[in-house]
Parts: C-alpha cells; structure tokens; sequence
C-alpha cells in the first residue's frame, strides 16, 4: 500500500482535530479502523516505517486467542476482541484449545481455570486423556498426560488478513496513511507537563503540536520515549522486547476435517498449532532474555534455543517431525517464514498493556505491549475513550480498565525492579498462577 500523503502536505495542511497513530501493526491498525467509525471531524493519519510489509510482532504472532487469564482485565479484553474478529471474512477460526497437564498441581489449575471461566461466561470442560487425544491426535499421546480442560470458544487469528482489513477499511473512511520511519521526538514544556511537539522520521520532521498522538510501537515504544538524553515522559514505561523460539514442521498436505486446537502443556510451558500445511511449536521453557529489537521483530537466533526447541518438540506424538535447528543468521538478514526463529515480544511488569493517555505529556497516548489476544478490545476500549474527550463518555468498566492499563501505575517503582519483574513474567506468560 502506498501512502496517501507526505510530511509537507501534512505539515502544510494541519487538521485541528488531528488523530497520529505512530504503528500499523494489528493495534495501529485497528485503532484507525475503530476511529474512524465515528461520526466526528478527526483527520487520522498512521505512520508506519512499512505499509508493504509486516516488521512488528503482529508479523509472526502464533495468533493463538486463548481468552481466560487469572487478570479479569485480559479475560475481558480477549472476549471483546474475538467478537471484533469474527466479523473479519478469514479473520478467526474457532479451533478452541486444550491445555494439559500430568501433576497433581496442574489437575488443582485445570479445575481453578474451569470455575474461572465459567464465572466469566466462557464455556470450559474437563475431557479424559482420550477425548483430548482425539482432537488433535498428531500432537497428543493419551497415555503421556492425565489431566485436560477444552475452551472450545477460543481459537486462532489470522493476524495479516484482520490487520490489513483493518486497514483498508480505515482507508475507505477517509484515514490517510504515510510511509516514515519514526526515530523520536521533540516535546514542549507547558508548566507541569509537556507536549509533542515534533514528531521526527528518517524523512524529515512532522508538525504534532497540536496533534493527538498515539504510540502503538509494540516492542520499539521504550527506546522510541527514550531515544534522546531528555525522555519524553517522566513516567516509568517497562515495556521489555524479550526473545522467543518458535518452529514449524516441513509443508505436509492439509489434514482433513476440523483443524487442530491451540494445545498447551501446562507443565512444560510448551505450545503448538495447526498451521494448516504444517505445525507450529513454541516454548517459554527457557530463562528470559532481554533483546533490543533493530529492523524488525525477528532477533539472531541463539545457539541454546536448538536445545530449547529440541526439549519441547519431545512433548509432542510427532515431535520429531519439527525442525529445532535455528537458522545462524543475524537479525539484519532476511527471515526465512518456514524455518526456527527468533520472535521478539515485549512482557510488563504485570504482563498487563499500556493503553491510556500519559498523563505529563498532554497530547500523548499508550497503546503498547498489547498481543493480538486482546488488541482489538483494547483498541475499542481507547478508541471509546479518545473520541470522548475523556469526559463522562464511557462506562464504569471501561474506566476500570483504563485505571488498570494506565501509564502511570508503575510511577516511583524502581527501573531494575521493574525489569526484574517484567522477565520474570515470561515463563508463565499465561497468567496461570492467581
């Protein structure tokens, strides 16, 4: 996709009701589509270094949309998004998922989950070693688990196919779309706070001072704040970019009949799906490791996810159909979409996103460190909340949200306790443990 415009038409031309979304990932994309629904004068313009190609998190993202976790917040934003992306043609398939377990611990999880879900109105049933292993018998062996609870409403996004209708849907709407590479910003001072006031890419500078501006940047959105001696916000922002190895079978024939569920091995934090003319395996069996993300979200790939892939492809009936050697590349060259890599995606402190106004930067908002489980209800939720002004324009639960998701709730928390706290996230990235 081309651009619409470009810096001097849209600094010649300044709207004064101006909406810049900074990122056309899935939550760039989607928060163009979810203002733009609007009746309002708003011109919007995303920016992205990329409007051809994918290069964030969204990309590469396994797609899985497993919509309980023990924060309420995410079970709510999670069902709010699969209802957005089950009107997307290609959008969402409904595969459901399993999650398994052979301890004694992991059967007292299951039922907790169960009466979880249940109490969130999501459907959830325990099935026998059997039952699980019929609906996806490549992956499961009945006799190496005990213990299975099905969601059979979750399932997996097709993250390009919902972003770029998105995308075009924002289009036909008006919304205008620039090709730049974001490298940082200039702000104003205005009494306690300040504003952005310069929005500065690899192709020149664009006028924002009076610009609402929204960083949906995923895993560059710390060094972008940070990317000059004066940050632009006060406000600790502990969005982590950590490493993550995922690999595919070859290509195969499609199986036939119903598609396989998103199945994870609680015990082993170990996952996989069915691609459709291969299987996908992922592990976060592995210490974290803190990555800064260069051109895209595709790291070098280390020499000790071999052994991690290897270990967790064991799990699996046909596990050794799965590829575990890395590709000894770094992450300038080009990613081969069939082979192991290296996704880059960013944990938080509470594994929760940032989404929200920054409350010392006036014109500036958060939606950041959201995965595609939860971008499309977050996106409605910001998208509620902008066009109101912040006024009484939205719910009580909307505003139990946003207080949850708020920028500001990790001010005075030390930066290395933070980032202790963040990487420590990534071995239970599920949220399992209450």
């Amino acid at each position: 996709m081309l651009s619409t415009l470009n810096i001097a038409q849209l600094n010649d031309n300044p709207s004064p009701r101006q909406i810049i979304i900074v990122g056309g990932g899935i939550v760039g994309a989607a928060l163009a589509f979810h203002l733009s629904k609007a009746e309002s004068e708003n011109h919007i313009i995303l920016i992205d270094k990329s409007l051809e190609t994918l290069l964030g998190s969204t990309g590469h993202a396994p797609g899985f949309v497993g919509q309980l976790n023990e924060s309420p917040v995410l079970t709510r934003l999670a069902k709010d998004t699969v209802q957005d992306y089950l009107t997307i043609p290609g959008g969402f398939e409904t595969v459901g998922g399993l999650e398994l377990s052979s301890t004694p611990s992991g059967l007292e999880t299951l039922e907790r989950r169960q009466k979880t879900a249940q109490g969130a109105g999501l459907p959830a049933k325990l099935l026998t070693p059997e039952a699980a292993a019929s609906l996806a018998p490549d992956f499961i062996d009945a006799n190496s688990i005990k213990h299975c609870l099905h969601f059979p409403s979750d399932g997996t996004a097709n993250a390009g196919v919902i972003t770029s209708y998105y995308v075009n849907q924002a289009r036909a709407r008006g919304v205008d779309f620039l090709e730049a590479a974001v490298t940082g910003f200039v702000t104003k001072k205005d009494n306690e706070t300040s504003k952005i006031a310069t929005i500065k890419t690899a192709s020149g500078d664009i006028n924002s001072e009076g610009s609402t501006v929204i960083l949906a940047t995923g895993i560059w959105t710390s060094s972008l704040i940070h990317s000059d001696n004066t940050p632009v916000t006060q406000l600790p922002i502990p969005i982590v970019p950590v490493a993550h190895p995922y690999t595919f079978t070859p290509p195969r024939a499609r199986r036939v009949g119903t598609s396989y569920p998103f199945v994870r091995w609680l015990d082993h934090h170990v996952y996989a799906r069915d691609h459709g003319e291969r299987d996908g395996l992922g592990s976060y069996d592995h210490p974290p490791m803190q990555l800064d993300p260069t051109e895209s979200a595709i790291g070098a790939w280390p020499s000790s996810f071999d052994q991690v892939l290897s270990d967790a492809s064991s799990n699996l009936k046909n596990g050794a159909e799965f590829q575990v050697r890395g590709q000894n590349t770094s992450s300038e060259e080009p990613w081969v979409a069939d082979k192991p890599f290296n996704g880059i995606f960013s944990v938080t402190p509470d594994n929760l996103p940032f989404a929200g106004r920054v409350s010392d930067v006036t014109n500036l908002w958060l939606a950041a460190a959201i995965w595609v489980t939860t971008a499309a209800g977050t996106a409605k939720l910001l998208a509620r909340e902008i066009l109101g002004n912040g006024e009484q324009s939205t719910n009580s639960e909307d505003k139990a949200l946003l207080n949850a998701l708020n920028p500001a709730r990790f001010q005075g928390v030390e930066a290395d306790l933070l980032l202790r706290q963040s990487l420590s996230k990534y071995n239970d990235i599920y949220n399992r443990e209450a």
